[in-house]
């Protein structure tokens, strides 16, 4: 009896110690099956990280200022352990405005998981002081007051103009027209039926097209420097055989200091104060409107038609309230005024 249960007790030990050992040799690991993005950022050239935001999930939208190139963006992500990702951690990527590029994480075992990542660039915003009425005093040119008003990113939305013309006012209204980034599209006034439409080339306008009652009147074609300064302006004039005008502009520090008008050239230096115009239109609008009595960083304080030198007086913030000179050898006098919208 004894010998027949030490069989038994022998086979069942024997059982036990070859499961065990089953066991012990099935060393088989356990591979992982997350693909996930545990951090993400973007670094874009000449952005503060301050500046850019992100909103985090399977859908990754990021958002910058504008101006931001997209090309060569290097993304910085951290994935689930033992996880890859495609595109990699650390290669330049070239992103499109608003199109979304698709990231792939691969889990330990094969599990894969996509996420996309949107870019946008924010619109351009406006600041500084904002010109609320700019007078004008000719004795033998224009008369007028022009009234300034703005839309949500501080950009004119319209300028009001009254014209005294020896007595005769008349009143004209031009609205400007915004896409998704805040620049002009078009500028219109409905009373007369004209309209000036934009066309834009990597955030630069290179044609605007000016109809009156539907009829092509004008095509402005505009080349630009290497630097990004306006070089010339084309104007084509359809109701005169599509003849050409062109003028050509040579600016340093944000200033014209030689314009070539039809073959007639001015010459200006400027003061080192604030240009009352440049940040009433976004970028793009205001490098068209350049010229020695238009868009500047700062004031010519010599040029155009002026026999001397113009004098200005200026505000606490450096922007100039009132302007004066004189030209036809002292017989015409130009007074100008400027007053501003208190922040």
């Amino acid at each position: 009896m004894k010998k027949t249960y030490s069989i038994i007790l022998s086979i069942f030990v024997v059982a036990i110690t070859a499961i065990s050992c089953s066991k012990d040799d099935d060393s088989t690991p356990q591979l992982s099956s997350l693909a996930e993005i545990t951090d993400f950022t973007l670094d874009f050239e000449g952005i503060s990280a301050d500046d850019i935001h992100y909103d985090l999930g399977t859908d990754i939208a990021v958002s910058v200022p504008f101006g931001t190139s997209l090309s060569g963006v290097i993304p910085s992500i951290s994935v689930s352990q033992n996880a890859t990702i495609s595109p990699a951690s650390g290669e330049a990527i070239t992103f499109e405005d608003g199109e979304a590029k698709t990231f792939t994480v691969t889990a330990e075992d094969g599990s894969i998981k996509d996420y996309t990542v949107t870019i946008n660039i924010r619109g351009e915003v406006g600041s500084g002081s904002k010109l609320e009425t700019y007078t004008l005093t000719d004795m033998f040119g224009e008369n007028s007051v022009s009234t300034y008003t703005y839309n949500d990113a501080n950009f004119v939305e319209e300028i009001s103009k009254e014209i005294n013309d020896f007595g005769e006012t008349s009143n004209i209204t031009y609205a400007f027209e915004y896409n998704d980034k805040n620049q002009v599209i078009s500028k219109s006034v409905d009373a007369t039926d004209e309209k000036t439409v934009y066309t834009y080339e990597n955030n630069k306008i290179v044609k605007a097209e000016y109809t009156k009652e539907g009829t092509a009147i004008y095509t402005f074609n505009y080349e630009y420097k290497e630097n990004g300064d306006l070089a010339s302006e084309k104007r084509i004039d359809h109701e005169n055989d599509d003849s050409v005008d062109e003028i050509k502009f040579v600016i340093e520090d944000g200033n014209v200091v030689e314009e070539d008008r039809y073959g007639e050239v001015y010459v200006a230096t400027y003061d080192e104060k604030n240009n009352p115009f440049i940040g009433v239109y976004p970028t793009a609008y205001a490098a068209i409107n350049i010229g020695i009595q238009s868009v500047n960083v700062n004031n010519p304080i010599s040029g155009t038609l002026a026999d001397d030198t113009i004098t200005y007086e200026y505000n606490e913030d450096g922007y100039p309230v009132s302007a004066s000179y004189t030209y036809f050898d002292g017989l015409a006098t130009v007074d100008k005024t400027f007053t501003y919208y208190s922040e």
